[in-house]
């Protein structure tokens, strides 16, 4: 009697080749989506931004609250989050020419209808989201078996984050005075 039973290696590269068939998949479908919807041409940021373009601006609007939890303050909040979407519009415009093609390819995923319907589980534009939809989505990325998705909650959060920390607010939240004064003064004299 022969038992089967299928090696490691064999299972592990099954594994391999079928995320790389499922990103692949994914990249295909987003690039088919973004030609036939007219994505694919350049488009230039939005109003008073150097980097990000509306439809980022408004993903980040969405995500920000789902990321950051109660450090983001309720009173005043539309006002954290510009400041907070000017950073990180300020951050990603000083990013290199590979990173910047990788973020825009990642947020076109993102913002493409169909590819955001299939990779997010969000139906609705960015600026129409729901939260608890958006908090469903950051935790399925986060806690994904895929690896691009987890790839790029993270290139998420740590964009949010970073850009939150540069803020009056941000720095509030966690309790940072501030530079010491005379420091401050010395190295701005």
């Amino acid at each position: 009697m022969r038992l089967s039973s299928a090696p490691t290696a064999d299972r592990g590269r099954r594994d391999f080749l079928k995320l790389g068939f499922t990103g692949s998949a994914l990249l295909a479908g987003g690039a088919l989506t973004a030609g036939l919807s007219g994505c694919s041409r350049a488009i230039e940021p939005a109003a008073g931004y150097r980097f990000l373009r509306s439809g980022d601006a408004a993903l980040f609007a969405a995500i920000a609250p789902a990321i950051l939890g109660g450090a983001l303050p309720q009173n005043g909040r539309a006002a954290h989050l510009q400041a907070l979407l000017q950073r990180l519009d300020g951050t990603c415009s000083h990013l290199q020419s590979p990173a910047h093609t990788q973020l825009r390819q990642l947020f076109d995923l993102l913002d493409a209808g169909l590819t955001r319907r299939l990779t997010t589980g969000v139906s609705a534009p960015w600026a129409q989201a729901e939260s608890a939809q958006v908090q469903r989505f950051i935790e399925r990325w986060r806690s994904s078996s895929v690896g691009l998705f987890n790839s790029g909650y993270r290139v998420l959060a740590k964009l949010v984050t970073a850009s939150w920390m540069q803020t009056e607010g941000g720095q509030r939240a966690c309790g940072y005075p501030g530079p010491w004064a005379p420091m401050f003064a010395a190295v701005n004299a």
